[in-house]
């Protein structure tokens, strides 16, 4: 069984986008200042917000219970 998550988000310009992680994975990322967003559809690169940050790391938590 994968510990990847497949998470819903919304890019700045409207367009809906699934983006999958590991709960490592994320941590990493967020640690290191590599965490962005892509949207295929308008080619759009953002930093999550930090709901979007508390609200993925809250799904990781309810999950691994």
């Amino acid at each position: 069984m994968s510990d990847r998550m497949e998470f819903e988000i919304v890019c700045p310009s409207d367009h809906n986008q699934t983006v999958t992680f590991s709960h490592e994975e994320f941590e990493e990322e967020l640690k290191s200042g590599t965490l962005v967003h892509h949207c295929n559809t308008c080619d759009t690169d953002w930093p999550p917000s930090s709901e979007e940050i508390a609200k993925i790391r809250k799904l990781f938590t309810k999950n691994s219970s």
